[in-house]
């Protein structure tokens, strides 16, 4: 490292590096997203603890995708509880319970983003996706996931029932600065999951104008004009997720 470096900028730099050799998943997702939409599909997307925060990103956002459905779960985010949080991730039987409660339809790409990919609720939940038809993308760490071993009584971790696994190239443990022996810091797994969605998005709005589409983007609400072409989005493809209609002025 070069004198006043900064120590994450680089290591991010370097995993940006790694993931942009991942090209042929990541059309493939891109595929898959810019398919369901033209048919009218959604595509959702979960995550527990600090994953969900891609949810948060795919969701109703300036250039963002309008047919997206942010499976959000408070009782699985850190700001109701960390400690709560992470023990109910742990807990089994609940994924089924979060996706029957969210529209999922055969065709739907379904994002389950979890860095270890070791524990119950997102494996079940994307079991319960694909036992809808969905076609479920994990994102996950293949380093620290390969490293650990399943919770739950089972076996089977997120990529062992994905369809496409994403890889984050976090490093086992998520922090990837070691500032002194046993003392490592800065966590990459959150960047490192924001830039592939956005990758994604980007990717699967060429592929729709390719194909002579409009895709359904939704603009900057502080840029004028945008409110009106935002509610000739929300009125022709809000009626399957509901939260956007709530999280929307028209």
């Amino acid at each position: 490292m070069v004198a006043n470096e900064l120590s994450y900028l680089s290591e991010v730099k370097t995993l940006l590096d790694q993931l942009s050799d991942d090209v042929e998943p990541l059309l493939l997702a891109a595929r898959w997203c810019a398919e369901t939409v033209a048919a009218g599909g959604l595509v959702h997307v979960f995550g527990a603890g600090h994953s969900h925060m891609a949810a948060e990103e795919a969701f109703h956002r300036a250039g963002g995708l309008v047919p997206v459905n942010a499976v959000l779960v408070e009782w699985l985010m850190v700001h109701q509880g960390g400690r709560r949080a992470s023990l109910l991730e742990r807990q089994p039987g609940l994924g089924e319970l979060i996706v029957s409660t969210e529209p999922v339809e055969q065709g739907d790409v379904f994002f389950v983003v979890s860095n270890s990919g070791r524990n119950p609720v997102p494996v079940e939940v994307a079991e319960a996706a694909r036992a809808r038809a969905a076609k479920v993308i994990a994102i996950t760490s293949r380093q620290h996931s390969e490293g650990v071993a399943a919770r739950g009584g089972r076996s089977v971790k997120l990529a062992d029932v994905a369809d496409l696994v994403l890889d984050n190239h976090a490093p086992l443990g998520d922090a990837a600065i070691a500032i002194e022996d046993g003392l490592v810091v800065g966590g990459v797994s959150s960047v490192m999951t924001l830039v592939i969605i956005q990758t994604i998005v980007v990717e699967t709005v060429k592929l729709l104008v390719e194909q002579g589409a409009e895709p359904p983007v939704f603009k900057s609400g502080n840029v004028d004009g945008s409110d009106e072409w935002n509610a000739q989005q929300l009125k022709r493809l809000g009626r399957r997720v509901p939260t956007l209609l709530r999280s929307s002025i028209s």
